[in-house]
């Protein structure tokens, strides 16, 4: 099997972009067990790029920009 966390892995480099983008937005759309696990790979994603986890996911989740629609 290969979930969304591996596949967000593989393109790290692209996500690592947009997440530097402040006009960047993100939209989560599937099983709420799915839901803990990729925004655990942005962060890490994030956090292996050199960027701030903690400003860019807290003004991601301020301006509204990572939507999580799970179920």
């Amino acid at each position: 099997k290969k979930y969304v966390q591996h596949a967000m892995h593989e393109r790290a480099a692209d996500l690592a972009a947009l997440l530097a983008d402040p006009h960047a937005f993100f939209y989560v759309c599937g099983l709420k067990a799915m839901e803990e696990g990729v925004v655990l790979a942005l962060k890490d994603i994030a956090q292996g790029a050199g960027l701030d986890w903690e400003h860019i996911g807290a003004a991601l989740e301020r301006e509204g920009r990572l939507h999580l629609e799970t179920y």
